[in-house]
């Protein structure tokens, strides 16, 4: 991706923050402030145990760099030999989605 140094930044778009779901929204009020109470903190204590699940799992997602490999040849023609045998040229040729080259060759990765 170009950099354009001559266009005006887009406002606005920055971060995308999902919205959470209401942690109180199940809980059923009674009237009576001590039970009531107790309901909300064991709500939002599941919110927050699960929250903090989620952002374990987005953590190591992120960190994982066990999800890619690659593949040397010897030469460059014998790498380009091999992507047009392949017929895949169309992904590229140096970095491939390997998403987009499981489809190619009919390989379904996503069933797990």
């Amino acid at each position: 991706m170009a950099f354009n140094f001559t266009s005006k930044p887009k406002i606005g778009t920055g971060f995308n923050f999902n919205k959470a779901a209401d942690p109180l929204k199940d809980v059923e009020y009674t009237g009576d402030l001590e039970k009531d109470s107790a309901e909300e903190l064991t709500a939002m204590q599941a919110a927050y145990r699960e929250r903090a699940k989620q952002e374990q799992d987005r953590f190591k997602n992120a960190t994982d760099s066990e999800y890619w490999f690659a593949v040397c040849f010897k030469t460059r023609e014998h790498k380009d030999a091999f992507i047009k045998a392949m017929n895949v040229g169309h992904l590229g040729d140096k970095y491939i989605d390997g998403h987009a080259l499981a489809r190619v060759l009919g390989i379904d990765i996503e069933s797990d």
